[in-house]
């Protein structure tokens, strides 16, 4: 069964290309900020309740065939209907005894989010995503469009005693005048894992 899994960041044992075969940890996301079409709908699932080094109950391990994933938030345990989809979370592989899913990735896109140019930050706009199909997950695909990467002219060193440190809101007020009205703004990768055993 495919099943859609965010990288909102890229895992670092590997860039997760087509046909790739990968075994890692999944969390389980109720509200992805994906449109309605992305997410899984009405999904029953097994669950059983985690609990801590204290024995407190802090997560479920949601279990649907060959699918392990954690889901925070939650602590009751026997079958319960989601609606969402799987996450990497890399924090999740400090925690030794969670189980693995396997599955090999059947098609990797970037997600893009339209944002608009507000007073003090960029506003996403409600609505405004963008998948672009890529060959693998690898960061350096993560760039915004327009891109801001590219090297700023060389002014020269600046006078001693005239850098002044700002924080990001600070900087953005300054240059809004500068940037784009709207910038489409890259989130992830999406990506579609069959999550089936091999046997």
């Amino acid at each position: 069964m495919l099943w859609p899994v965010l990288l909102d960041a890229a895992p670092r044992d590997s860039v997760w290309s087509l046909g790739e075969r990968v075994s890692t940890r999944l969390r389980w996301l109720d509200d992805p900020g994906l449109p309605e079409d992305l997410v899984r709908h009405r999904i029953t699932v097994r669950a059983s309740t985690l609990l801590d080094v204290d024995g407190q109950p802090w997560a479920q391990l949601i279990e649907a065939g060959d699918l392990r994933a954690i889901r925070e938030g939650d602590h009751r345990a026997g079958d319960v209907t989601l609606d969402g989809c799987l996450g990497f979370g890399a924090f999740l592989g400090l925690v030794g005894e969670l189980p693995t899913t396997g599955g090999v990735v059947r098609r990797v896109r970037v997600v893009h989010e339209l944002h608009d140019r507000g007073t003090s930050e960029w506003i996403r706009r409600p609505g405004g995503t963008r998948l672009t199909d890529v060959p693998d997950a690898c960061p350096a695909r993560l760039r915004d469009e327009p891109s801001f990467d590219e090297p700023m002219p060389d002014d020269g060193e600046p006078e001693p005693g005239t850098v002044r440190l700002m924080s990001p809101e600070e900087y953005f007020r300054l240059v809004r005048d500068q940037l784009p009205a709207e910038q489409w703004q890259a989130r992830g990768f999406l990506v579609d894992l069959d999550i089936t055993d091999p046997r």
